[in-house]
């Protein structure tokens, strides 16, 4: 598996949201790592905010792309 289909869809062209996901998640994991080395008690609080926003993130790119499929739809059967 090549780095670029982590970010891509499968066209080539470039996905928003596995984006977000993929370096979402090496940010998270780069925290993490933080959080051990420092030991500081801030940490854990910081790096759930992330993975709040990074899986927020994709949640609503996902929401977003199927109400817009939905409403595509309705259209289309009228």
């Amino acid at each position: 598996m090549a780095m670029k289909e982590l970010i891509t869809n499968d066209n080539g062209r470039l996905s928003t949201t596995a984006f977000i996901q993929f370096f979402g998640a090496l940010l998270m994991a780069g925290i993490l790592v933080f959080c051990v080395w420092l030991n500081r008690s801030y940490v854990p609080e910081l790096f759930t905010t992330f993975a709040l926003f990074c899986g927020g993130g994709a949640a609503t790119k996902g929401f977003a792309t199927a109400m817009q499929n939905r409403r595509q739809q309705g259209e289309n059967s009228d």
